[in-house]
């Protein structure tokens, strides 16, 4: 294995010099994190006491007694799930900036009951007590005994084999959490010393950052599963000295770097020297940008601005709670609002666009062996040649659309979209990895902007691109936007934003890049954004695009 110090960004005075292996670095285990305070249920605990609270014989007996409480307190289901979570986040800001590491150690407890038909949830972050479980199991038994008395709504399970004694754990190289602080700081140390070989006066900011989550779950039906997953991502922005003629400055963004289902190998892979060079020419450009026309053109989008678009409007509408208008007061609703007649019939995108979904994928973020509800996640296709053929779904939700299931023979099933966020929340509708299948022919980015005459070029994302509430009407800027004249890149453009509705905007797909072009972009769409704690990360893999007719507008041009 590589290892990319500090002292070897220096050393690499040249972009073509060849990367020098060092010996193994020694992987010192990280500092202990915080705990965040007991919930009210029991007494203060130290960090000790939690760590062992969650030894699995300890873990094992408050888990039964949670069951067995709420069961005998008459919930005809119940469902625990237990999260430890680590975080780590060590940054880097050029100047007196300079930001200690951050630690957190989360452990939060939940259980769901469902009593003639409705849900009842109780939660707690901290490390309860046997006394403190079974008195959660009670409080979410009562809940649901509450609310069935005023809903009309009855909830039904989908079907599952229940896992009695799973255990996963995500493959990866090196687990983040056995490599010393000290390494970890002289890597992102590195990579500012590095850019400023390559060019004076740039000024960079780098961050990297690192989970490692450990899910246990079990149900009255027999299931009890134990799975570790990671989450490892970085950030890494270089800006340029004002330009002598404009005055204005230039910068650029690593996507390379977004969160992936990986080790602290992410990191050391990540292929900062190859692309190094872009990154630097692309941030000079800017600084000389010219305004742009506005208009509608012929568009091509990059991997990641495409990767952005999709997850905000195709991915965000085929939420099936969302769909249906149960969320409309929390997180927004959905354009395809009438899920079970435009299965299998609607038209939303080009022939060209088939998107599926999974929790599978190598190094997806969204990666697990089981869903928040025990499920075995499926590999499932949302839309098919322009065609929405599903949506995303939960043991709960994949009732809602039976008749459709039970009318192409298919059996009614979760697809593995359970998920919960933070770490004593209730189950919900957590985002997949996404997949846009590429298309038959080996095009490239460069290949779509030869085929045009007259339009733009998107690259990456400014942030991700904003929806309203139905993810029907969406708008972005890409980070970087350059002018195509007769199938070349022309100069950068200033202030350029993109709008679309996303019928048209997808109906309007005209050619797409072939199975090399795909980038896979670790995206955040949970829903706790109030926390950066409580962000999930989900991986979208999409292929450049060029679509007809996209409106630009100057988004700083003044009234």
């Amino acid at each position: 294995m590589s290892f990319l110090s500090r002292r070897q960004f220096v050393r690499n005075s040249s972009l073509a010099a060849a990367t020098v292996l060092l010996p193994k670095a020694s992987h010192a285990r990280a500092s202990a994190g915080t705990l965040l305070p007991t919930a009210p249920y029991g007494s203060a605990t130290t960090a000790v006491d939690a760590i062992s609270a969650t030894d699995e014989a300890d873990l094992h007996a408050l888990v039964m007694e949670a069951l067995d409480t709420a069961t005998r307190a008459g919930a005809h289901y119940v469902d625990v799930h237990v999260r430890v979570t680590q975080r780590e986040s060590i940054g880097y800001f050029q100047g007196p900036k300079y930001p200690p590491p951050a630690y957190s150690t989360q452990i939060g407890f939940g259980i769901r009951a469902l009593v003639n038909g409705s849900w009842g949830f109780s939660g707690v972050d901290g490390v309860p007590t046997k006394t403190d479980v079974a008195q959660l199991g009670r409080d979410a038994t009562a809940q649901a005994a509450i609310a069935a008395r005023g809903s009309s709504q009855v909830i039904e399970l989908a079907a599952l084999p229940a896992v009695a004694n799973g255990t996963w754990t995500m493959p990866v190289e090196i687990d983040p959490f056995t490599v010393s602080t000290e390494e970890k700081i002289d890597f992102v140390d590195g990579i500012s010393e590095f850019f400023l070989r390559e060019s004076l006066n740039l000024d960079t900011q780098a961050w990297i950052d690192f989970m490692k989550e450990t899910r246990t779950f079990a149900s009255s039906d027999g299931a009890y599963t134990t799975q570790t997953v990671y989450a490892t991502g970085g950030f890494l922005r270089v800006d340029t000295p004002p330009d002598w003629a404009s005055e204005r400055r230039g910068y650029r963004q690593a996507n390379f770097l977004s969160y992936a289902g990986a080790g602290w190998e992410h990191v050391l892979n990540a292929p900062l020297q190859d692309r190094a060079h872009n990154i630097i020419e692309e941030a000079l450009r800017m600084r000389r940008s010219k305004p742009v026309e506005v208009g509608r053109y012929d568009m091509v989008f990059d991997a990641y601005a495409m990767a952005g678009i999709l997850d905000e409007s195709l991915g965000a509408a085929t939420e099936l709670d969302r769909a249906m208008g149960y969320i409309a007061n929390t997180f927004g609703t959905s354009y395809l609002n009438d899920p079970l007649a435009m299965v299998g019939t609607l038209r939303v995108a080009s022939p060209l666009v088939t998107v599926t979904m999974n929790r599978s994928m190598p190094r997806g973020a969204a990666t697990v062996k089981w869903d928040a509800e025990g499920v075995a996640p499926v590999e499932t296709t949302l839309v098919k040649d322009g065609i929405v053929t599903d949506f995303q779904t939960t043991r709960e939700s994949a009732n809602w659309l039976a008749p459709a299931y039970q009318h192409r023979g298919q059996p009614v099933r979760s697809n593995g979209c359970a998920g919960v966020y933070g770490t004593a929340s209730p189950v919900t509708t957590y985002s997949p990895n996404f997949v846009m299948t590429p298309g038959t022919q080996a095009l490239s980015f460069d290949d779509l902007i030869k085929d045009t005459k007259k339009g733009y070029a998107v690259i990456g994302a400014k942030d991700r691109p904003r929806t309203d509430q139905q993810a029907l009407n969406g708008a972005g800027q890409g980070e970087v936007v350059y002018e195509i004249t007769n199938g070349k890149l022309g100069s950068a453009v200033l202030g350029a934003e993109y709008l679309y509705r996303s019928p048209e905007f997808w109906k309007g797909v005209k050619a797409i890049g072939g199975a090399e072009s795909a980038c896979p972009s670790g995206l955040d769409r949970s829903r706790s954004d109030w926390h950066w704690q409580y962000k999930s990360w989900h991986t979208v893999s999409a292929v450049p695009t060029k679509v007809t007719g996209v409106a630009m507008i100057d988004a700083m041009k003044k009234a």
